[in-house]
């Protein structure tokens, strides 16, 4: 029985080789009556900095003069905007230009939009059908046939975008949109050369054709999970999967040669996953996905009302709830009471409640959470699952594992504990981590897998399910 599971839903930066290989914060600048492309270019080659666009955003027929000595970028480029109605975002060595839209009443956009291209990183050629989506969402779509996309109807926020395709390695690429705007991000992918690399690195020889199923079976139980909604849930292309093991180390790895699409028959979402890792042990499960969520269609206003009742149910107590009301300083009313200990069988009484200020930091222009001990965490207005305390019976768990389970018998609220592998870890917003290796899960929230997996744009209020 595994015990410990790292959070998931992660994402990895697009890489942008800058012209001299490092970037310049300031630099001196000097143009006379050049159109705003050229002068990018100027900027770019002197500061190392890399601009994203649409041709179609830049002002048309506008000429720009400017002269500067040892001004910042970000002066530079705010000066230089001033009447274009352009934006500007820098992560790393890019610097993502957009447009910010307004109504005809002269009020901003509500929402933000993303468009742009994807193509072959060797021959540029556009990819047609590569998935575009925003990741643990069900934002998304496919490229048309000039390798074209729009995502639309986002709301302001921290968001992680991800190009997919079959015969490619994904890449992803995170927006920050504070205030709603016009994106656009264009992505060349390279050829996937070796799908099952991770095989090679680790050694461990391919499971045979005939031990195959075996290793599904356990694949299956450690990633869907043995929650409420379990055996409702299955795989559509399970072929997809290869398994690599170690018997000395009583180890095995899963491999996806494509994405692994789940149909959850319980909560009615069809959820294509990226599998980036997947490794378990007799006392740990580790892996990382990324997740697209494509809404089912009810047969019938039955149907529909259990979904809808389903997914509030897998929603409220979960993780992801958790980290949203972190985020949101709003832990108490959402009903979770959270406490720093040294030992999970600590004793809790007169320990000070943990907010968000006590954990959560700003640094730069992001927040990461950071704490040195153990952040055990109940939901008081959900009991735990009979088949939670069940599933542990006879399997040798860790003391920190059972104190969780028998603990939690007596009070029957959902307990868990976060541990952090890393000092500080950032996080979104929305309540996505940004690097999920760096959290682990003991007790209910290692026990619930993909099986309750909602998305992050999830709204229990206003979910209004498709009607058939």
């Amino acid at each position: 029985m595994t015990l410990r599971l790292h959070l998931f839903l992660g994402i990895c930066f697009l890489s942008f080789l800058s012209v001299n290989g490092q970037t310049q914060e300031v630099i001196d600048i000097d143009f006379k009556d050049q159109p705003l492309e050229l002068v990018l270019d100027s900027i770019s080659e002197k500061s190392g900095y890399f601009f994203s666009y649409n041709a179609d955003i830049m002002p048309k027929g506008s000429l720009f003069t400017l002269k500067r000595e040892q001004i910042k970028i970000d002066e530079l480029l705010k000066e230089l905007f001033i009447g274009t109605h352009l934006e500007f975002t820098k992560i790393e060595d890019q610097i993502i230009l957009r447009q910010v839209i307004k109504d005809s009443q002269g009020n901003k956009r509500v929402n933000t939009r993303i468009s742009g291209w994807v193509r072959d990183a060797e021959t540029d050629e556009p990819i047609f059908g590569a998935h575009v989506f925003i990741n643990g969402s069900t934002i998304g779509t496919f490229t048309d046939v000039e390798g074209s996309y729009e995502l639309k109807g986002l709301k302001p926020g921290n968001y992680q975008v991800v190009f997919s395709h079959v015969g490619y390695k994904p890449a992803a690429f995170e927006i920050n949109s504070g205030r709603p705007s016009s994106y656009v991000i264009n992505a060349t992918l390279n050829q996937e050369t070796n799908v099952l690399k991770g095989v090679e690195i680790t050694s461990m020889p391919l499971v045979s054709d005939e031990n195959w199923i075996r290793y599904y079976r356990k694949f299956s139980e450690a990633f869907i999970g043995n929650s409420a909604n379990s055996n409702k849930c299955s795989f559509t292309n399970p072929e997809v999967l290869e398994f690599a093991y170690s018997d000395s180390l009583e180890t095995y790895e899963a491999f996806a040669k494509e994405p692994l699409i789940m149909d959850n028959e319980g909560l009615g979402y069809r959820v294509r996953f990226e599998l980036e890792h997947f490794k378990s042990s007799q006392l740990e499960t580790r892996f990382h996905v990324r997740a697209s969520f494509e809404n089912m269609i009810p047969e019938n206003r039955r149907t529909r009302r259990r979904w809808k009742k389903n997914r509030e149910k897998s929603f409220y107590g979960s993780s992801f709830h958790f980290f949203r009301s972190l985020m949101n300083d709003d832990l108490r009313s959402q009903g979770f009471v959270a406490y720093l200990v040294e030992d999970v069988q600590e004793s809790v009484n007169g320990k000070q409640r943990v907010e968000k200020e006590d954990i959560i930091f700003a640094e730069n222009g992001d927040e990461f959470i950071s704490f040195d001990q153990s952040l055990l965490v109940e939901y008081k207005k959900e009991f735990e699952h009979p088949n939670y305390q069940n599933s542990f019976s006879g399997t040798g768990v860790s003391n920190e594992t059972y104190y969780l389970v028998t603990k939690s018998a007596n009070n029957i609220y959902q307990r868990s504990v976060l541990l952090l592998t890393e000092d500080k870890v950032r996080i979104l917003q929305n309540g996505q981590i940004a690097k999920p290796e760096g959290v682990q899960a003991l007790g209910y929230w290692s026990w619930e897998r993909m099986s309750e997996l909602m998305p992050i744009d999830y709204e229990p209020k206003t979910d209004n399910l498709s009607r058939k």
